[in-house]
C-alpha cells in the first residue's frame, strides 16, 4: 500500500547586522531598507517506499538605498522547531515527526545551518551597488519518510538571519 502525504517547511526570515561588516554597508546617510523572502520548501505527496526525497525554495535579499562596494551577505539557518539542524525534523499536528533537513547544495552535501553548526552561505553579487540591490539563493531539502511514517500535514518553521 502506498501512503501518501503532503510536507512542508517555511521558512521563517530575520534580519540582523553584525559589527565585522557594519562599516561595508552605508544606511545611514540614504536610509537603506531590506526585505528578505524565501518560498516554503514544500515536498508535496510523499512516498515512503521511493526513500529520500527533495525540494527546491529560494531566499531572497532586495536593499534599497544603499551603498556598498562588492556587497554580500551572510545567510544563516536556525535548527527548527522540532530537532536540531544536523537532525531536523517536522512535526504533523498529532505528534508525529519526519525527519528532514536543508541543504547548500544540490547535491546535499552540505548542511545549512548557522556556522556553529552546519554550513552558512554568503550571498554577493556585483562589484558596487548603488541604491538597489538584489540577490537570491536556492534552498536545497530532503525529506526521509521510512515505512513507519503516518500520512498527513508535516510541517516545520526554521528562521534565516541576514547578518551584513
Amino acid at each position: 500500500m502506498t501512503r501518501l502525504f503532503f510536507a512542508c517547511v517555511t521558512l521563517i526570515l530575520a534580519w540582523a547586522s553584525t559589527p565585522t561588516r557594519a562599516n561595508a554597508l552605508v544606511c545611514g546617510i540614504f536610509g537603506c531598507s531590506c526585505n528578505v523572502s524565501a518560498t516554503t520548501l514544500d515536498f508535496q505527496n510523499i512516498n515512503p517506499l521511493s526513500g529520500a526525497q527533495s525540494a527546491e525554495g529560494q531566499v531572497t535579499v532586495d536593499c534599497t538605498g544603499i551603498v556598498d562596494l562588492f556587497p554580500s551577505m551572510v545567510v544563516r539557518m536556525q535548527s527548527g522547531t522540532y530537532g536540531t539542524i544536523n537532525a531536523r525534523k517536522m512535526r504533523s499536528p498529532s505528534g508525529d515527526l519526519l525527519d528532514y533537513n536543508i541543504y547548500t547544495t544540490s547535491q546535499h552535501s552540505a548542511i545549512w545551518g548557522n556556522g556553529t553548526t552546519g554550513s552558512t552561505v554568503t550571498v554577493s553579487g556585483g562589484l558596487l551597488a548603488l541604491g538597489h540591490w538584489s540577490v537570491s539563493r536556492q534552498v536545497y531539502g530532503v525529506v526521509s519518510p521510512t515505512l513507519s511514517t503516518k500520512p498527513g500535514s508535516y510541517t516545520d518553521t526554521v528562521i534565516v538571519r541576514i547578518d551584513w
